[in-house]
């Protein structure tokens, strides 16, 4: 028997949206549904500002703008060329791995870390949508969270009775104006892919993989990628002198900054560490 079109759209104009929160809850809680759909039901939830920003499709479409204007300006800054003596150091250390594979083009860097986003999108298998209001927002939360970064600094110098400024925070009237900003850019997004978005989820899977409980798994991928990220500093040919309070505010910085990207994701952690750079060393606000 045909259904009546009339009926149909009558049906449809009945189902207000608290017809609708009630339906799905109802077919949250059915055990046929759930054997069919699984964990995959709740993806299906509409999106809020808290969980949509911590999906990769919201951190790429933050980030993406950013590497652009990134390679730009190293573009500008460098006369067309854009080597690697202006880059930041993380960024620079993956050109090298990419270099070994053949891969020197300088656009490969950051495609790269847009394929590792958008396969992360695609496998997570939710909305891709990404609204305007929420890239505000979580440039905002990163501006919040360098500020708080700024305080917990402070509140370490006071801890010190001599701090080495020097060794901590570029000085601004010995670097190129253009140089010291693009330095920062860099360092927030190519430090948050090297030390957050690859390091954490490997130590975690390392400590998963011998058995150990998900909060100590997760506390020691913090930890030693914070760690990793105070030492990566001090070595090499950019590297800084070694100095204590430099060495200490680094690794607990490593760890806000991992734990920034455990609960609100890489791009949030990306915005902290780039508003942190500026308001620090480009802008040289202290509490």
């Amino acid at each position: 028997m045909k259904s009546n079109p009339t009926t149909r759209e009558t049906s449809r104009a009945d189902l207000t949206p608290q017809r609708r929160r009630r339906l799905y809850a109802s077919l949250v809680r059915d055990p046929r549904v759930q054997s069919v759909l699984g964990p995959e039901l709740s993806l299906s939830k509409p999106a809020t500002y808290w969980t949509a920003t911590q999906r990769p499709a919201a951190c790429l479409a933050l980030v993406a703008p950013l590497m652009v204007l990134y390679e730009v300006g190293l573009a500008w800054a460098a006369g067309g060329d854009a080597s690697n003596e202006l880059r930041a150091g993380a960024d620079a250390w993956i050109r090298v791995v990419l270099g070994w594979a053949g891969l020197r083009d300088r656009w490969f860097a950051p495609l790269l870390l847009t394929l590792v986003l958008a396969a992360w999108q695609a496998v997570d298998r939710r909305n891709w949508r990404v609204r305007g209001r929420w890239l505000l927002g979580m440039i905002g939360e990163g501006c919040l969270l360098g500020v708080v970064l700024v305080g917990a600094g402070r509140l370490l110098d006071l801890g010190f009775d001599r701090v080495e400024r020097g060794a901590m925070f570029l000085d601004v009237e010995t670097a190129r104006a253009s140089a010291l900003w693009l330095g920062f850019l860099g360092a927030g997004l190519y430090e948050e892919a090297l030390f957050r978005l690859a390091l954490v989820p490997i130590v975690y899977g390392l400590a998963r993989a011998l058995y150990t409980p998900k909060v100590i798994a997760v506390t020691l991928a913090m930890t030693g990628s914070g760690l990793l990220f105070a030492l990566a500093h001090h070595v090499g040919a950019p590297g800084e002198a070694f100095t204590w309070f430099a060495f200490i505010f680094r690794w607990l910085a490593g760890v806000y900054f991992a734990a920034v990207f455990v609960i609100r994701g890489f791009g949030v952690a990306v915005a902290a560490h780039i508003a942190y750079d500026l308001l620090v060393g480009g802008l040289g606000w202290h509490f």
